[in-house]
């Protein structure tokens, strides 16, 4: 009941004096991305390097993590369609598993060869249930004239945010030459508190709605395009 209370007044606050919007913000995490000068040398002469996008599956002992979603696939074809944009040559993913499942080989390079690929792209961690928490409301001024405010109450908002991890093979060198991790931040532009419903039997907050396929497609295209920039830049 006092959390219910605590949301009332809130809301009666920000409605009252009509200047104020009431929004749930989070702690923005940040990414990690290292790529090799050889890496960046590399594509300084190879405007169109042939590409492929290598995923995880339940027979792929070289990815840390097995992905059973029917949704995954979307978000694969995102990646491979910027990818496209940005210039590469993108290899058919299906044919290079199956070239790479006859072959039993470790060995990059030589998989180069059967394949006619120059680099790998291995989404090494897709993992959308990654939990963000809050108890900050941010009071943010309507009209642009006085500073935004804040109250810390009692209440949890959670949401579920994402992270993906990538992890780039040059095949001529047999090396990785480059590690990227990417956060996927709810509400970067802050989300109203009516997107949350108060259970009465768990007496929790519990979000509307979970990360939208969209969203995902649209944080995927973001960090491929961040992906294409730190190797080119």
């Amino acid at each position: 009941m006092k959390k219910l209370c605590l949301i009332a007044v809130v809301l009666f606050l920000s409605a009252g004096c009509g200047s104020y919007t009431s929004l749930v913000k989070y702690a923005e995490q940040p990414n990690d991305i290292y790529a090799k000068n050889d890496l960046k040398e590399y594509l300084k002469n190879n405007k169109s390097p042939k590409i492929v996008l290598r995923v995880p599956n339940s027979n792929d002992k070289a990815t840390s993590n097995t992905i059973n979603n029917q949704n995954n696939n979307v978000l694969f074809n995102a990646i491979e369609k910027e990818l496209l944009k940005e210039g590469f040559n993108v290899r058919d993913r299906g044919l290079f598993n199956e070239i790479m499942d006859k072959s039993k080989s470790a060995d990059y390079s030589k998989l180069g060869d059967e394949t006619d690929t120059d680099l790998i792209l291995e989404v090494v961690n897709l993992n959308t249930d990654i939990s963000y928490s809050t108890n900050k409301i941010t009071l943010v001024n309507n009209n642009g004239k006085g500073p935004d405010g804040s109250n810390v109450g009692t209440v949890d908002y959670k949401k579920n945010g994402a992270t993906v991890e990538f992890r780039l093979i040059m095949v001529k060198n047999n090396e990785i030459a480059g590690n990227y991790k990417f956060n996927y931040n709810p509400c970067p532009s802050g989300c109203p508190l009516t997107d949350w419903n108060y259970n009465k039997r768990t007496r929790v907050l519990e979000p509307k709605e979970t990360v939208t396929v969209n969203l995902l497609e649209q944080f995927i295209t973001h960090c491929t395009q961040d992906l294409v920039s730190s190797i080119r830049s």
